[in-house]
Order: C-alpha cells, then structure tokens, then sequence
C-alpha cells in the first residue's frame, strides 16, 4: 500500500468536511513564515504520541490577546577558563555584590583540587572562604558535579571588589563559574525571530542592566562590549559579531545558514560581556524548526459549522500540530477572538494529510456570527519541537 493505515484514519478522523465545502486560498502576507521546501529528517528518539486529538475553547472577546513574549535569559555571572599558572598566581575577579559563589571544576586531565586548598584572597592576602563543599557533598544536594568540582561562598562582610582565586596545587586547565545572585548588575538577553519567509534567522539583543534599571551602561561604567557563540545540538560552533548600538546595547542577526538539518535538540547562544572591568555571560537556548511539513496554501472553511480544514503536506514522519485563533463578527461589525482550537495527528510516511480544526465545539457569544477570520494560525511539529509556520491572518469565510 503506498500509503500507511495511521495516515488514513488520520485523514478520515480530521476530515469531515472537504466534500461540503469548495477549498479558497489562504491568505498571505509578508509577515508570514512559510517554508518554500520540505526537508525528509529522521524521527527522534521516542516514545511518540500518535492518537489523534482536535478540540477547542472560548475566549473572552472583551479581553485582547497578547503575543507570546520572545524567549529571554537573564545572568548575574560569568565564566572563565584558566590554567594551572594562571591559578597558582592568582586568578583575578572582579565581584560586584557581596554573597558570591564560585564553582571550580577542571578540565579534561587536569588534577582535582580539594575544596580546603582553594583560596579566595582579598587586597591584604586573607583568605575570604566562608563556606566551601567538595564533590561529594555537591552531589548529595542533587548537583550532578563533575569530579573534582568544589564549591565555595565568600564571607558575607567580604565587599565588593577585586579578589584572586589561589590554588597552589592546580595542575591543568579549569573551569570557573561566579554567580553573583545579589548584583545590581544582570545582563539581559532576548532573542526574537524575523518576521517574513526566512526560517533560519534571529535577531539577539544584550543588554546591561544597571542598578537604577537603566539598559545603557555607558552612562555608569562605560561601552560596551562582548562577542558570541552560536552552539549547534552537535557541538558544532561558530563565532557571531555582536554591533553596538546608540541605546550602548548589543545586536546581532543569527542565522543558521549551517544547519544541515539533521541537528537533534537546542541551539544555544552563549555571550560574553564585559565593561569597565565588569564580566557578564549568558547563554540563550532555542528550538530550530526544520521545514518537515507545510500548508498547501489552500483551506476548505464550513461556515456552517465553523470548522475549517487544512490540507498539509508532510516530508518526515512524525506528530504535527494546527493551532489557531477564529474571530468572529460582533453586532458593531468588529472582528474579535472567540474560540482557539488545536488539531494534531500522526504522519507515518511523506505525503499529503488534512488537519482541521473543531471551532464548531465552542458555543458562539450572542451577537456574534459570520464573517469569520481565522488568525495566528501556526503549524507545529510536535516530534522535533519547532514552530514550522505561521499565518497572522490565514482565512477570512
């Protein structure tokens, strides 16, 4: 049989109307994400929910809706890489905020430092470790810590400023992690996606925040500056330039021009900032979607009964999803939102399937009726977690 038994009673299950109803196309505009080509891709690991499911729910059409915010990350730290020498001598730390905490783990054949033999030593050499705990008293917390990782929290009275991190016995590469979680200074990062066709491409802003709130630092301590990482699900990596702005905020456009396509899992944007002698990194991690399935670009609406029926075209088996937002006529002639519905079912091979989603299960408010308008209309593919595409406005019936 050229097409699998899951898919047929997918298709019967979630197409009762397409005899009823001539198909119209969907409505297009610029802001919309829409793949141009399919990409085959292998299914991840399981198990994998394959029972079909279409409902819906009211929405209050006095209360406006709001779009989901861009995914953000917020960091009162840093990191840094260093070397035996560099621990024996003395390894520099700018702290802003007293209560730091500092985790030292080493690198790949690099000698395990106990925790009693780190030091953390002010501007007249004292020692400034108030509380330090080795690996295994990490790991009864529940922090899966590397061997050899250990722990420490500087004294509360230690205030801010300049310290050195000392390990007489260090022999190898280590790293070292500083949380400052009572800093006025955090650095703030969000990563929205562009707006049109283009998939593989986002927009990362940096920004420091200072003690009043401010997000221009220059006016407290200077520009500044800093450089990212964009980290594949592979461990691949490539360098992304970060411009400054005239706000003294950092940008840049990510693309993931080298995603073959077959990356199982996040991407991760690390950044690192720094100015005046102040450090901050933080990483962002985010879902790239594969065009492994797409609308037809047409829709078969039953004004009827509210329902409407999207042909979709899949290229990689797996779970794909429909959600979207149905508008409807008030007596003063405005479109607001009354209903959400979800459709998803499971593709067991390439080709074509229909996915419609059951508005005729919400009871419509009085004074409401036709014309319809069906908006934020996303196709999702649930097995590898992206956002596939998107229509701000996809029918109007």
């Amino acid at each position: 049989m050229s097409r699998s038994w899951d898919v047929r009673c997918a298709s019967l299950l979630l197409l009762p109307v397409l005899a009823a109803n001539a198909a119209q196309p969907l409505l297009v505009s610029n802001d919309d994400q829409r793949p141009t080509k399919l990409l085959a891709a292998e299914l991840p690991p399981g198990p994998h929910e394959r029972a079909p499911v279409a409902f819906a729910w009211a929405l209050d059409p006095h209360r406006a809706l709001h779009p989901a915010p861009p995914t953000q990350a917020v960091s009162r730290g840093f990191g840094l890489q260093v070397d035996a020498a560099q621990l024996q001598a003395g390894v520099v730390l700018p702290l802003t905020a007293r209560g730091a905490v500092l985790h030292l783990s080493p690198g790949p054949g690099a000698a395990a430092l106990p925790a009693e033999r780190v030091q953390l030593l002010d501007r007249g050499g004292r020692n400034r470790v108030a509380v330090s705990a080795d690996t295994a008293q990490l790991r009864q917390t529940g922090m899966a810590a590397a061997e050899g990782s250990s722990m420490l929290r500087i004294a509360a009275d230690a205030a801010p400023g300049s310290y050195r991190l000392h390990a007489a016995q260090a022999k190898g590469r280590y790293n070292v992690q500083v949380i400052e979680p009572d800093s006025p200074w955090q650095l703030h990062l969000q990563l929205t996606r562009t707006r049109g066709r283009t998939q593989d491409e986002r927009v990362l802003q940096v920004r420091l925040l200072g003690p009043d709130g401010s997000a221009s630092p220059h006016v407290h301590r200077g520009h500044l500056a800093g450089e990212a990482l964009l980290v594949a699900p592979d461990g691949r990596s490539w360098p992304v330039p970060l411009a400054a702005t005239q706000e003294g905020q950092l940008q840049a456009r990510v693309s993931l021009a080298h995603a073959r396509g077959d990356e199982q899992g996040l991407w991760e944007l690390q950044v690192f900032t720094q100015t005046d002698g102040l450090l901050r990194d933080g990483k962002i991690a985010f879902a790239a979607a594969r065009p492994t399935a797409r609308l037809t670009g047409t829709v078969l609406p039953d004004r009827a009964s509210r329902r409407i029926a999207l042909p979709v075209e899949v290229g990689a088996v797996g779970r794909y999803a429909l959600h979207g937002t149905l508008y409807a006529t008030a007596a003063d002639g405005r479109l607001r939102p009354v209903a959400q519905a979800q459709a998803a079912a499971w593709f067991a091979s390439p080709g074509a399937g229909v996915l419609t989603l059951p508005f005729n299960q919400v009871r419509l408010p009085a004074g409401f009726g036709a014309p319809y308008e069906v908006r934020e209309l996303q196709l999702h593919d649930q097995s590898r977690l992206g956002v596939i595409e998107r229509r701000l406005r996809a029918v109007r019936y």
